[in-house]
């Protein structure tokens, strides 16, 4: 198990992730990373969201945004 960590960054905030999350592998990490940016993405106050999936060592392993199919959601859910 590797050790990973989820900055969230939105606008001109930043979120450091302290604790982090144990994960088998750098896809499992990403796919975590993505949900997140999916999920809190769904808030049109946080369209700009941006999650850095971050190393043990402090490295960068990707910066992940919300997925395009969120956009059509949203849509879908204002014109109701």
């Amino acid at each position: 198990m590797e050790h990973y960590f989820f900055d969230l960054h939105f606008g001109d905030e930043r979120v450091v992730d302290e604790d982090g999350v144990d994960h088998f592998d750098e896809g499992s990490a990403l796919y975590y990373g993505q949900r997140i940016a999916d999920r809190i993405g769904r808030d049109t106050d946080y369209r700009s969201l941006k999650v850095h999936v971050r190393a043990l060592d402090g490295s960068v392993l990707a910066i992940v945004a919300a997925s395009s199919g969120r956009a059509g959601e949203q849509m879908a859910l204002i014109g109701r």
